[in-house]
């Protein structure tokens, strides 16, 4: 099958050493050094079956709550000026990012410039807001390859991503939602809400920018071109239809579309212009002959940066430090003050412990998925230990024939003895250790190591850090609501021992989307990545973090999320549970056993527009 997400594909290895993880397969980039280019080449496809197509929830009906509170300190505080202990980790971050990223931090600043000079410059708005969102795993790299295409233009950028009909969110500056019943069915997460570009290259685009950029271009530049590129081809105006009326195209759909639209007079004409994305969801670099209709976006992205077919005129390239990852992703996704202020904790614990290599490893249940439904009406049957969770996942390893596992830790010294009863996570957990015990040797201490764990199951998370001693004192973990980016209703509020306060309301996504990106923003703070399963979100993670030594699934091209939970999350949605037989009613009540929040479900605090 063709449909094969390249975000998935695309582990962050440029900056990784000759011993790092990099036998796996799929895109490699690699980055010419002296030059600043970063170039694509496809090799062994680890995984073709792509993203799983859920279907679109139809949540339960409530009744509208009153407006929800400012989270962060309200829309119009996420911005303040960086103080405290922000200061001291942005200004580590903009020290190292000048070091390694000079020329892209310069590039930045130039397009900055551009918001000043919008009447010469123009505007363009890549507007995405009508596409399927998938996760963050699948989309971070569309973010940054369409944003490297409103660079490209040599207009000021903007992405717009969040939905037409939401009001807002009441991040970044955005307008409050009139209740959340709004926020969890009429919005979805947007990375803009957290994350802003390099010396003030803000792209995110909402309403209060668009009142702005208005404003400065006066009445008579601020009549906007709409252009949208279908799987039909470019056409202009018609910002209601995926087709032109009349079939009035003014290109292909699988040509370098950009070049097209930059040359075009009406394009020329018109200071602000919004560029609508109506393709097939999926990545658009899907073999030409196979996905026509969406290899326009794929060739303009490959011109503006100079890869691919364009690597030999490169130097006619609009924008070649626009490649995603890399410098380009840490210029594009710098935190904002408000997640600054939630990241410092655990940044300041990282630098305090002065680890000298610290191993992030990945344990992704599908839990997050299965949140947007409500729990079961079964009493609980099991409880989450290392033993009952080893047991489960050893019988889904036999059930599925999963691959032996693989542990990276031989690549850097002496590789770790597993007993022959050892399940999955404690096979994990061991190599886990192994292996930061070998980076730290590596480092010059051994003993100088420390971990960080992300998750999405707070079952398994309270048995690692209960159970697993030997990290006793030597792991990182982010506090507040679990949930999936993707499902904007799938909040859970869990507390571990006293860490999280009464204040939590699971119906609020934002808590949810907030700890996800302070999990991707840390994973870029660490050494090397190991994930138990295969995860998308370890890898759109390394494309705004430099990982030294990459990552490694222990078990290659699984993912428990595609063979187990996910069918069942859609077999559970909307009534399901009282269609579903035993077998499976005992299946999905195994899973929020052993994968969900510990103790009674009594009382759990769930989103209110779960599907039932």
């Amino acid at each position: 099958m063709f449909a094969v997400c390249v975000s998935l594909l695309l582990v962050w290895l440029a900056t990784a050493e000759p011993s790092s993880f990099s036998d796996r397969g799929g895109v490699e980039a690699r980055h010419r050094r002296g030059a600043r280019r970063w170039t694509l080449s496809v090799g062994r496809v680890p995984d073709t079956d792509g993203p799983i197509a859920i279907e679109k929830k139809v949540l339960v009906d409530a009744d509208d709550g009153p407006s929800p509170a400012p989270m962060g300190g309200g829309g119009s505080k996420l911005d303040e000026p960086v103080v405290g202990s922000t200061k001291k980790t942005a200004d580590a971050d903009e020290a190292s990012f000048e070091r390694g990223c000079g020329d892209v931090s310069k590039m930045f600043k130039d397009v900055a410039a551009r918001y000043d000079t919008m009447k010469d410059t123009g505007v363009l708005v890549v507007d995405w807001s009508e596409n399927h969102f998938n996760g963050i795993g699948d989309e971070m790299q569309h973010y940054q390859e369409l944003l490297a295409i409103a660079v490209g233009t040599g207009r000021a950028p903007f992405l717009r991503t969040q939905r037409r009909e939401c009001e807002g969110t009441g991040l970044a500056g955005a307008r409050e939602p009139s209740s959340l019943k709004h926020l969890a069915t009429k919005c979805h997460f947007d990375l803009g809400d957290f994350f802003t570009g390099a010396h003030g290259v803000d792209w995110k685009w909402d309403d209060a920018k668009e009142l702005k950029v208005r404003d400065a271009l006066g009445a008579d530049d601020a009549k906007e071109l709409v252009v949208t590129w279908s799987i039909h081809g470019m056409f202009f105006g018609h910002d209601d239809k995926d087709e032109h009326p009349t079939g009035e195209y003014a290109a292909a759909p699988d040509v370098n579309l950009v070049k097209v639209m930059m040359e075009h007079p009406k394009f020329r004409e018109h200071k602000l212009v919004r560029l609508r994305i109506r393709t097939n969801f999926g990545h658009w670099c899907h073999p030409k002959e196979l996905q026509r209709g969406s290899w326009g976006v794929c060739e303009s992205y490959r011109y503006v940066v100079g890869i691919e077919e364009y690597k030999d005129r490169a130097d006619e390239s609009p924008c070649p430090g626009c490649a995603v990852g890399g410098c380009f992703g840490r210029a594009m996704l710098q935190p904002r003050e408000a997640l600054r202020r939630k990241l410092a904790p655990y940044v300041q614990k990282m630098e305090d412990e002065g680890w000298a290599a610290t191993v992030a490893f990945h344990i992704r249940t599908g839990f997050a998925d299965m949140s947007q439904v409500v729990p079961p009406e079964s009493p609980r049957a099991d409880n989450a230990t290392l033993d009952t969770l080893d047991a489960f996942l050893a019988s889904e390893a036999k059930r599925v024939k999963y691959p032996p596992p693989v542990c990276p830790d031989k690549d850097f010294g002496a590789a770790t003895y597993f007993e022959r009863t050892d399940g999955p996570l404690r096979t994990f957990l061991k190599c886990v250790i192994s292996t930061a015990k070998n980076l730290a040797a590596k480092a010059g201490d051994r003993n100088k190591w420390g971990t960080f764990m992300l998750t999405d199951s707070p079952a398994v998370r309270a048995a690692v850090e209960r159970e697993f001693v030997e990290l006793d004192g030597r792991v990182v973990v982010t506090d507040g609501a679990y949930g999936n980016v993707k499902f904007a209703n799938s909040g859970v509020c869990v507390q571990h021992g006293a860490k999280q306060s009464g204040s939590c309301d699971a119906s609020d996504p934002r808590p949810a989307w907030e700890r996800s990106m302070m999990d991707l923003y840390l994973v870029g703070r660490v050494d090397a990545v190991l994930m138990l399963y295969q995860s998308k979100f370890s890898v759109a993670a390394m494309m705004r973090g430099a990982v030294r030594y990459g990552q490694r699934e222990l078990y290659q091209n699984t993912r428990i999320t595609h063979s187990l939970v996910d069918p069942l999350v859609n077999e559970m949605k909307n009534g399901g549970w009282s269609r579903a037989n035993e077998e499976r009613k005992r299946m999905w009540t195994k899973l929020w056993d052993l994968f969900g929040p510990e103790g009674s479900r009594e009382g759990l605090r769930t989103s209110s527009y779960a599907s039932q």
